[in-house]
């Protein structure tokens, strides 16, 4: 080998070193934050956001830790929060908005249109009051606009800072609005989708905290007819035609237009479910910050938690250690998928786990959960007679199939 081509082979060494050394100061990993952010053939979770402040909770996007992309189509989505003390504040203002995030896609004919929806907390971490607020933004294109004349619901369509208008209500007629939560309450969201008897779309927000679940606004696109989908769509194949992710999640951030705040003491508990056809699942890969929406939050740090049954959770706490990355994934934690099938069409279940356990009921005798690796006993009932009795083991990282009959 020349001197010519010795200097530029050990030129290439450096200029590579140097490219490994960056990206190790630039995404610090362990065996957690190295699969931290999917790199996938579709959508890159790089263009988002690398640090705080962000929405933080738990978000899937279509995108495994290892990049693998899917897609997940539901009609439902339902989010539940435990404030265990959270405080927040930014410049004496010390309202945050806990944010349970979705897309809808609608399409008629050849054509589809694509909005946000948002079904909202606001909370005063002081008194911890509450109010219920939903908004729907129009994600059909680049800078796209609501339409008041497209859209019916007890709201109205206003003008956003973004020189957009967006469909806003807030709540005030609803019993179990503008309470003040007790502590540890754990208090419910959730988003609904479907088409009505007029072939139209329409959305419906709902809350349950403590009072029983309140629909408390109901919104359709009362324009567009004939419609043959609407439903709610994770995918990371594709962005939203306005560039946003197709994602869905629960989040907190700032209390609203764009602002972020602060997580100064205390901590929030999330998780979050889909309607998987079956049953409510939760996600098998789950990211722990936000990219759609603009509110924020600094110094809070998501780490996984699992139940005593077994189910995962999203646990908030103030911190400086924040890193934004996977949260739990099929591919890279320590949870696998539960896949049950019976001949029995109205099968109840009971999955024991260290003295929890966990009530499920299966219209079809078909369902799946996401949960922790490990044993569990599992029970079969049939019209509340014992019918089935097993100790087994869910594997990490696979679907493990149990058949019951």
């Amino acid at each position: 080998m020349d001197d010519t081509k010795a200097e530029l082979f050990m030129l290439i060494g450096w200029v590579f070193a140097v490219m490994i050394i960056a990206v190790v100061i630039l995404y610090p990993y362990n065996d957690y934050q190295f699969t931290g952010l999917g790199i996938s053939d579709g959508v890159n979770l790089y263009s988002c956001r690398y640090s705080e402040p962000s929405p933080m909770g738990i978000v899937d996007y279509g995108v495994t830790s290892y990049g693998n992309i899917y897609n997940l189509s539901t009609n439902s989505i339902k989010a539940s929060i435990t404030d265990e003390g959270m405080l927040t504040n930014i410049s004496g203002n010390y309202n945050a908005s806990i944010q349970l995030n979705s897309n809808v896609l609608l399409s008629y004919g050849n054509l589809s249109q694509t909005y946000f929806l948002q079904n909202v907390i606001l909370i005063d971490s002081i008194t911890n009051s509450i109010a219920f607020i939903d908004n729907v933004w129009n994600s059909s294109g680049i800078n796209s606009s609501m339409n008041q004349k497209l859209i019916v619901g007890n709201g109205t369509v206003a003008p956003s800072t973004k020189n957009e208008s967006y469909y806003f209500y807030e709540d005030t007629n609803q019993t179990g609005d503008n309470i003040t939560l007790r502590n540890n309450q754990q208090i419910y969201l959730m988003t609904n989708s479907s088409i009505n008897a007029n072939g139209s779309p329409e959305i419906i927000f709902s809350y349950n905290d403590g009072y029983g679940w309140k629909e408390y606004d109901k919104v359709v696109f009362n324009r567009l007819k004939n419609v043959s989908n609407a439903s709610m769509l994770i995918s990371g194949f594709n962005y939203t035609p306005g560039y946003n992710f197709y994602d869905a999640g629960i989040i907190i951030g700032g209390p609203g237009a764009g602002s972020n705040t602060t997580m100064i003491n205390g901590s929030l508990l999330l998780s979050i479910d889909y309607w998987n056809g079956n049953n409510f699942q939760a996600f098998q890969d789950a990211y722990n910050y936000g990219c759609d929406t603009e509110e924020g939050i600094n110094n809070a740090v998501v780490n996984p938690k699992f139940g005593g049954n077994g189910l995962p959770f999203a646990n908030i706490t103030s911190g400086k250690d924040v890193y934004l990355g996977n949260l739990w994934s099929i591919n890279s934690s320590s949870i696998g998928l539960l896949y049950i099938n019976s001949s029995i069409r109205n099968l109840d279940i009971s999955i024991y786990r260290n003295n929890s356990y966990i009530n499920q009921s299966f219209s079809n005798g078909i369902g799946e959960l996401t949960l922790l690796s490990g044993s569990y006993i599992i029970k079969g009932y049939e019209n509340s007679n014992e019918i089935y009795y097993k100790n087994y083991t869910v594997s990490k990282g696979i679907k493990n199939y149990l058949n019951i009959s």
